[in-house]
Parts: C-alpha cells; structure tokens; sequence
C-alpha cells in the first residue's frame, strides 16, 4: 500500500519549484533576446523595429518601431549607443551617419550627432571598441570615412578618408569603385574594405590611437575578376576571413597571418543545378566557430558550410523554405535561431538551427518593410 503514495514528494517538491520561479526578481527569470532591424524604407517615423525572440517559446514579435531617419540600411551597437547610416541617393549632403543613446532597453532613441558619410550612399558602418571609433562605407562614391566616437558616444572629429579608384570586368557594377564594408580585424591591427567595384579588399593600418593609413606592405589583395567582394566575416580565431563575392555568387577564404592576407580557395554559395541569376548578399558566423552562412538573393536561400580545422569551407546545406531576397540575417548569440529579414515581401524571418549548424525549418515571421540589418542588445 505504501506504494501509492510515492509520487507524492515528486509533487511536492515540483510545486516548491515553481512557487520559487514564480517568486524571482523578474531580472533572474529567462529574458527575451532583443534584437533592432534597420530598413531600406524611406518611412522615417518607423525605420528601425525593435523585436523580442522568445527562445523557450520559439515567438517573435516587433515590441516597437523607432525614427533613426531616414533609410537606416545598416546598424551597429556599441555598449548603450547605437550608429546608423542616413541615406539619401538623390545628393552627397543627405547621406549623413547618425549617433543614438539606446535608452529604455533599447525601446527609446536619442539622437547624440548627425555628421556626413563624406559619400553617396552609406551602406555599411562598424566600431573598434578597443579604441572608440566609428568607419563607413560609401557604395554608390567609393569610399570610406572614420570618425573619433567621444566619451558621451556622440561622432566627434573626422579621423579618415580615402577615394578609391579603379574599375572591373563586369560593365553594368564594375564601371568604378563600390565600398561596401569596412571592418576592423579581430585584433584591431587593421581594417577591411570590401570594394566590389574593383575586385579588391582594400588594407588598412590601425595605429595605437586606432587610426586609419594605408598599409604600404600589402595595400590590398584582389579577388577574382568580376567577383564583386561585398561583406567579409573574421572567424574568432584571428586567424581567418571569409570573402563574400556577390557578383558571382562565391565565397573566399583568406588566411591572415603576420600582418599578410592570403586568399585561398574560392567556392560557390549555390547548387550545382542552380542556373538562374542570384547574388550573394550577407555573411554570418556560428558562435560556435564551426559554421558559417550567407545568403543568395534569387535563389532566395541560406547556405551553410563547415569549416575545418585549417579554415576551409565544405557547403553542407543550402536552405530556402520560406526565404525571399534575403538581404541580412544574423545568427541568435545562443547559436540556436537565425533571424533573417525577406527584403522584397517585407519580412523578418525566424529559422531554426540544429545542433550540426544546419538549418531545421522556418518558424515564423513578422511583417516590417525592407528587413536590411539585423543587430543585438543581449
């Protein structure tokens, strides 16, 4: 008989659990990953969404939307500060980058500065946290620009700038320089431009100060004709960069060693019975370090690849449910979602991944116009 009564401390004890989860400070109990998407939409009123992803539910939801001005293509968090590009194609004067306070968890902005891009259309923008700073790339002028970040996270004096020059093969892109990205490495010895204009990643020296020059040892290091090098992504180690090409639809693998930068093999980010236009467009890593992802706009997918144990890429998936031009996505700092943003049918899309670094299946979706940059708080 005693037995029937030996769930009863299994009972007990699961209802002392919860009683005791339900009594913790709201700050202890599992909390939202919120992340900001930055949009191509001219609509100033609402051009950055910010969104909550509850992992344990698998939910997505916009919590608000914020002005950050007008075409806020790209975003960048830098501790309680938030930067983003203004863009204006119809003149040089509109195309500004912008300082914000993120207040309020990230659901209120204040504007610190508005200083020029010194450019027509800024596409990209980045932070060198070990000494601030803030860089930008101009596509449609071909250049890039640093600004000094002061002490309240506002844009201060204007550190660099540099024209490139030059052409490609291809007549309808290649006609002259596109500045598309500049980052600094994981070390912060140097920064990254990716010109697709020119076929080259442009290498820049950063002194102690965190200033820009030209590194006279190895000024650039090129890609292959008509490849159009858009975004790059650094593997954790420092030891690796990955090129994404978005001309032709490859991704590059460059080691990166005392100071030189060695491209190594070129694969392409689609199938092999893919025969359709398509353009490569973003490039993310795995926290993990094992995998990486890019996205094809035209095939309307997400290729994942694993990368050894020398850096190089084996293509393990291409993943399209659900997808459409998918200009950016990122993937979750859990390592377990991508959040990816449909640019042409107004989406921002949920996938989940499985422990192999390959995607599962999509989720769900919420609606906002022209998902082009995925950035988070937590």
């Amino acid at each position: 008989m005693k037995a029937r009564y030996n769930h009863v401390p299994t009972i007990l004890t699961s209802l002392i659990a919860l009683i005791v989860v339900m009594c913790l400070p709201t700050s202890l109990k599992s909390q939202p990953t919120r992340f900001l998407v930055g949009t191509t939409n001219g609509e100033v009123s609402a051009s950055v969404a910010v969104c909550d992803l509850d992992e344990h539910q698998e939910a997505l939801t916009i919590v608000t939307k914020l002005n950050a001005g007008k075409r806020p293509g790209y975003l960048v968090i830098n501790d309680d500060y938030l930067y983003a590009v203004s863009t204006d194609l119809q003149g040089k004067d509109q195309n500004t980058l912008r300082a914000f306070a993120l207040q309020n968890n990230g659901t209120d902005l204040k504007l610190l500065s508005e200083v020029s891009s010194k450019g027509i259309n800024p596409c990209y923008v980045s932070i060198n946290k070990s000494v601030p700073a803030l860089f930008a790339a101009n596509y449609s002028s071909g250049s890039v620009v640093q600004y000094q970040i002061r002490s309240d996270g506002s844009l201060g004096e204007p550190w660099y700038f540099q024209q490139f020059e030059g052409s490609s093969v291809n007549a309808k892109r290649q006609q002259g320089p596109h500045a598309h990205y500049i980052h600094p490495t994981v070390d912060n010895q140097f920064a990254l431009t990716a010109d697709l204009g020119t076929d080259k990643v442009m290498v820049h020296r950063l002194n102690q100060q965190g200033k820009m020059s030209v590194y006279e040892k190895q000024p650039y290091f090129e890609l292959p004709a008509g490849s159009g090098p858009r975004h790059l992504e650094f593997h954790p180690n420092n030891q690796w960069v990955y090129v994404l090409n978005e001309l032709n639809s490859t991704i590059s693998t460059v080691k990166y060693q005392n100071g030189e930068f060695k491209v190594g093999k070129t694969i392409s980010t689609l199938p092999q019975d893919f025969k359709d236009e398509s353009s490569s467009a973003a490039v993310r890593i795995h926290p993990s370090g094992h995998y990486l992802y890019s996205s094809n706009r035209g095939s309307d997918s997400i290729s994942v690849y694993a990368i050894d144990k020398q850096g190089d890429l084996t293509r393990i998936q291409t993943f399209g449910e659900g997808l459409g031009w998918v200009r950016d996505f990122n993937v979750t700092p859990s390592g377990k979602f991508i959040v990816a943003g449909n640019e042409k049918t107004d989406q921002v899309v949920l996938l989940k991944l499985k422990a192999d670094g390959q995607i599962a299946h999509r989720i769900s979706s919420v609606d906002f116009p022209s998902p082009s940059c995925f950035v988070f708080l937590n």
